[in-house]
């Protein structure tokens, strides 16, 4: 029963939340067999795997109207790797968890032995699928609680950081426009960037195999990447209540990102976007990004170009798409350096300095886009002066903070 019961609940996941027209929730779950991988399984262990995961396909192929229905696929950035990734990381789920449950042992010492051992390894494998699971479960309802946002304020305090002439109409182009027009004039870039912005739920469980594997070889972390990661998306989803905002894309559909919309366009703009998750501010995937950088890039030389990469990936992707204003993601960076003192192994007291700090600097923007208080800084030098204040403050503390962490 619990075998088939599992089987059933995966199946209901993958239907209900479209696995294969989800770029998030198919990189999730090929975040699993990614990490299955990473386990160095057995041959017959991985072979179940994939198995299963031909099995998951083929019922949610019949389940979305015949084999050749091209509805049940969406070509997002990196589908074909994702969308049968997918796929065998529910049979890696299915796979491993049989093993729990079917756990043997010739007396009750060693059947808890092994059943906490195989236990370990399916919940290792799926912390990320279901964090990301209940992340969409959440972000869905939130839109009922938040039909206005705040989309036109954090455009217009966005303006305040031009960055170059974008039309001869116009002195200047906030930093999303910008970005976007360079997509639209090199689509490799945009299509490099895309793949990397879908793919964050796999480098966030590549991540964390890598620390598995060093715990295994007893090398020690200054943090665990576990509890950090699933801290940052039960605190994003708070966040996104104090102000809620989709992004350029959504308030201006039709004009982003070849042209800059003007005063009149930002006072005639909706109020009330359509049904689209209010997740842009602060940005969660530039947040998670920074601290898998700041907190693997000592593991390894070529891991640390990797991810220092992999940010500045992302945090293109995130404006060039349209998917975040620059004030989302200056705003991450505060938030990082509160999650980054919460979970690091420290004795120091400026631990509590950083929190404290990094708290009140992100409540304090997010209070300020809210109550529009944002609007009196002046365009500009000083707008960026505070924009880089915003950032360079919490990275200053997290460098000093680290210096005085203890080993696990």
């Amino acid at each position: 029963m619990q075998t088939l019961a599992m089987a059933l609940v995966l199946i209901l996941i993958a239907g209900i939340l479209h696995i294969s027209e989800s770029a998030y929730i198919a990189f999730a779950f090929t975040s699993a067999f990614v990490t299955h991988l990473m386990f160095r399984p057995e041959r017959r262990e991985l072979l179940s795997a994939i198995l299963a995961g031909v099995g998951f396909a083929a019922v949610y192929l019949l389940m979305n109207h015949g084999m050749l229905n091209p509805g049940a696929f969406l070509d997002f950035y990196g589908s074909w790797i994702a969308i049968p990734g997918a796929f065998l990381g529910m049979g890696t789920l299915f796979a491993l968890g049989t093993r729990w449950i079917w756990a043997p042992g010739t007396s009750p010492d060693d059947l808890r032995a092994e059943k906490r051992m195989r236990f370990e390894r399916v919940r290792d494998a799926a912390l990320v699928p279901l964090l990301c699971v209940a992340t969409m479960v959440a972000v869905g309802p939130a839109i009922g609680l938040a039909p206005m946002t705040y989309d036109r304020l954090l455009y217009i305090v966005d303006a305040k950081l031009l960055v170059a002439r974008f039309m001869t109409a116009t002195p200047g182009a906030p930093p999303s426009w910008v970005i976007g027009r360079v997509f639209l004039d090199h689509d490799w870039i945009r299509t490099a960037c895309g793949y990397v912005y879908n793919s964050l739920p796999l480098g966030v469980a590549i991540c964390l195999a890598f620390q598995w594997q060093d715990r295994q070889r007893t090398i020690w972390y200054p943090l665990d990447l576990r509890w950090q990661s699933i801290t940052l998306g039960v605190v994003g989803l708070l966040l996104y209540q104090i102000c809620p905002a989709a992004g350029p894309i959504y308030l201006f559909p039709k004009d982003f990102p070849s042209v800059v919309p003007h005063l009149a366009a930002i006072v005639a703009a909706p109020g009330v976007i359509g049904e689209v998750p209010r997740n842009g501010m602060p940005s969660l995937h530039v947040a998670g990004t920074l601290l898998l950088f700041w907190n693997m890039r000592n593991r390894a030389w070529w891991l640390s170009i990797a991810a220092g990469i992999y940010v500045m990936m992302t945090a293109l992707a995130t404006l060039g798409l349209g998917e975040h204003y620059l004030v989302d993601l200056m705003v991450a960076v505060p938030l990082g350096l509160s999650l980054q003192a919460a979970w690091l192994r420290t004795q120091s007291p400026l631990r509590w300095v950083a929190m404290g700090t990094g708290a009140a600097i992100t409540l304090g923007w997010l209070i300020a886009f809210r109550t529009q208080a944002a609007l009196a800084i002046p365009a500009g030098l000083v707008m960026w002066l505070v924009a880089g204040l915003t950032v360079l403050i919490p990275i200053a503390m997290a460098w000093w903070l680290e210096r005085d962490s203890i080993p696990s």
